[in-house]
């Protein structure tokens, strides 16, 4: 009964582990579309600066500031997409893309991991770790029961499932790296920020903007709806005419 117990909820953890995956792996980060051209600078005159060559992009400033929540912060120009990043996004070198609330690129998966799909991204990892601990738990259970069954040493009953033991070395060294992932992001979410943030940016003032304390940190990522997406991958693409 109980090696029964443990296959069902086994499935279920795999089962639940492969959805999550697929909904990281196969959900758009958040990609803001590129502009076709840069914007165009407060004053700026096309006929009159057109003479002297320059072009918006040559006179857009580099970095404008902007408020998130009473407190100012920088919004950097992307050349690559020509646009003004929004607060808490920044370019993908991997994806070459522009994504909102950027967290990490996952080289694993090859995607990125942000506004859209960092929900299911932590419960991927928190699901992992809890799939190795089952695991690792339930191959000691295994093995204490036959020692109690046959009344063998724990060394004897080792030796009799080996794949128990195989699967109590992987699941332990996972543990380290999943488990440790994730308390790294719940500490991330509970002070609301990002793995770019933490490692990257320090805000002027001193203070995180976006912290609203650790239950509304939570519901901020849990609780909304998902926005939409921007992008429509199934639509043709358009061709663009170069100007010579």
């Amino acid at each position: 009964m109980t090696v029964k117990i443990f296959w069902v909820s086994l499935t279920c953890l795999v089962f639940q582990d492969l959805v999550l995956l697929l909904l990281t792996s196969g959900r758009d980060p958040g990609i803001i579309p590129r502009n076709q051209r840069p914007p165009e600078p407060e004053g700026f005159d096309s006929n009159a600066d057109s003479g002297r060559g320059q072009t918006p992009q040559l006179l857009l400033p580099r970095i404008k500031e902007v408020e998130a929540n009473g407190i100012t912060v920088k919004s950097e120009y992307c050349d690559t997409c020509m646009l003004y990043r929004p607060p808490r996004c920044s370019h993908c070198s991997i994806c070459n893309n522009c994504v909102q609330r950027f967290d990490h690129h996952y080289p694993l998966l090859g995607q990125c991991i942000g506004l859209r799909n960092y929900r299911f991204f932590f419960m991927f990892v928190f699901s992992t770790t809890l799939l190795c601990i089952y695991v690792f738990a339930f191959c000691w259970i295994y093995i204490r029961r036959i020692t109690g069954s046959e009344e063998l040493t724990i060394w004897k009953a080792m030796i009799k499932t080996p794949a128990s033991i195989v699967l109590i070395v992987y699941t332990f060294i996972a543990m380290w790296f999943v488990g440790g992932l994730t308390a790294f992001h719940l500490y991330l979410i509970s002070t609301n920020q990002t793995t770019d943030e933490n490692f990257r940016y320090r805000y002027d003032c001193g203070a995180n903007p976006y912290n609203k304390g650790v239950v509304e940190n939570f519901k901020e990522i849990f609780c909304p709806s998902i926005p939409p997406s921007n992008n429509n991958f199934r639509a043709k693409v358009q061709r663009v005419t170069q100007m010579v």
